[in-house]
């Protein structure tokens, strides 16, 4: 229930609680019995995670009435097993199976379901008080707490299983716990915000040394890098790279995977390609990104694909058909004063150390030690505001997007020269259900990449990233 991070979504798993009360002709419970419920709940817990993490809205709803089954026959035969003539370990065991089963089942949307959960709660808490070494009940308390958005309960339960022994389920979710906090209860951009993301980092990978080939470890890592990165402002494109790397690794089961789901892939998770795909976006490798969120609509369609996809074919709208100069503002009378301009001014504007060049001389990536001045000629912004784009013209007359990260709208003026320092180029060459879009263009990742009019620009903005939240 509390494992989808990525669009917002923990699951108050839906439907009535149907538990129901041990009937009066009651069949006490042996210790056998006990086995053989607790391995049936293990499979069938899998099974419901597995369906309800995936979108699969149908296997979820069928696994848990086979769930609701199980329960009914558990209390029919459990209260013995709970008693005080019972051993300690066995009273926890059964205490645990009871409340786990009831927290996957019950509905805390409604009466019923609020006061199952809540003697799920009490079991579980004497599950953990009689045996403190059962793992699986602090984590199914965790996860309970954290449904009733009780976070910091939540965290210390994950705590007593971590900090007695490494146990990569409690590491994974105590990884996304931590960002959930960073969000929850953290101010953007401070240094406790900063500070949750780095345990959430630090958890994410404890889980995957202790399983490498664990994709659902390797994808928490990358939602912990990628929300390192605009927690500490968006400047260091390192932190996006490694988190492209973990979704890599989570897809194929780890960096020496196949990809197989049997060996520990998640090819097969919608959140995956969602978020791999918003990261695409942020970088601008609008192929991939396309075709991600292509694949995680084919999982589940009740992610919000749609926005995304139609926020970045506008942009590739734009840029594609500004870059080719289809346009009023792209006639020769418009645009020859402007090259003039430039011309002239060569890169008189520009640091010392940097030799001047056009937009067609660069080579793809960093052109490091090079200049080019440039104008906008046309703002081609989305609404989305997730970074300023532009069309931009040299003094030789070739157009260009430029996108510019960093900066608020109206610090980059279109009467002013932009001299591009060290500019990072990218050849767009882009698909979409038969249309192609194939335009060059330079990104400004930081402010210091940029000068406008000759001097540094001001208005400096928080970065944005669409869709995925903290």
């Amino acid at each position: 229930g509390t494992r989808r991070d990525a669009t917002g979504r923990v699951h108050a798993r839906g439907g009535p609680f149907v538990g129901g009360n041990p009937p009066a002709t009651h069949v006490d419970m042996s210790v056998d019995d006990l086995v053989a419920f607790e391995e049936r709940a293990d499979e069938l817990v899998a099974k419901y995670e597995h369906a309800d993490d995936r979108g699969q809205t149908a296997a979820a709803s069928a696994t848990r009435e086979e769930l609701k089954d199980l329960l009914r026959a558990v209390l029919e035969r459990s209260s013995n097993m709970e008693g005080p003539d019972r051993s300690a370990s066995e009273r926890a065991r059964a205490l645990y199976l009871r409340g786990r089963l009831i927290e996957c089942t019950a509905d805390q949307g409604d009466a019923d379901g609020a006061k199952a959960l809540a003697g799920a709660e009490e079991a579980l808490k004497k599950a953990a008080k009689l045996n403190p070494t059962l793992e699986g009940a602090w984590i199914c308390l965790g996860q309970l707490l954290w449904k009733k958005g009780n976070l910091d309960g939540a965290k210390n339960c994950y705590a007593a299983v971590t900090s007695r022994a490494p146990n990569k389920k409690a590491s994974q979710c105590m990884s996304m716990l931590c960002r959930t906090i960073a969000k929850a209860k953290a101010a953007p951009g401070t240094d406790e915000q900063k500070e949750h993301v780095v345990e959430s980092l630090k958890h994410a990978k404890a889980a995957i040394k202790l399983d490498v080939t664990d994709g659902y470890s390797w994808y928490q890592c990358g939602m912990a890098y990628m929300t390192q990165f605009f927690a500490e402002g968006a400047t260091d494109p390192n932190k996006l790279s490694q988190s492209l790397q973990c979704f890599a690794s989570a897809e194929k089961g780890g960096p020496a995977g196949d990809g197989s789901l049997e060996k520990g892939g998640i090819g097969d998770y919608p959140d995956l390609h969602f978020n791999r795909a918003t990261v695409q976006r942020y970088v601008e490798e609008y192929a991939p990104a396309l075709e991600g969120f292509k694949r995680a609509a084919q999982l589940d369609p009740q992610l919000p694909w749609k926005g995304e996809v139609d926020a970045m074919l506008a942009v590739l709208t734009k840029l594609d058909d500004g870059c080719a100069g289809q346009g009023p503002m792209f006639k020769p009378k418009r645009l020859l004063p402007i090259q003039k301009t430039l011309a002239e001014a060569r890169a008189s504007s520009a640091p010392e150390e940097y030799r001047g060049g056009s937009l067609k001389a660069l080579a793809p990536g960093v052109n490091k030690g090079v200049c080019v001045n440039v104008r906008a000629a046309l703002d081609a912004t989305a609404e989305d505001m997730l970074n300023l784009h532009y069309i931009v013209v040299d003094g030789e007359g070739t157009l260009a997007a430029l996108s510019v990260y960093g900066l608020e709208d109206g610090a980059v003026r279109q009467s002013s020269t932009l001299t591009l320092l060290d500019p990072n180029v990218k050849d767009v060459d882009a698909t979409w259900e038969g249309r192609r879009f194939k335009f060059r263009l330079v990104r400004v990742d930081l402010p210091k990449q940029i000068l406008v009019g000759g001097t540094m620009p001001v208005g400096l903005a928080r970065p944005r990233l669409a869709s995925v939240n903290l």
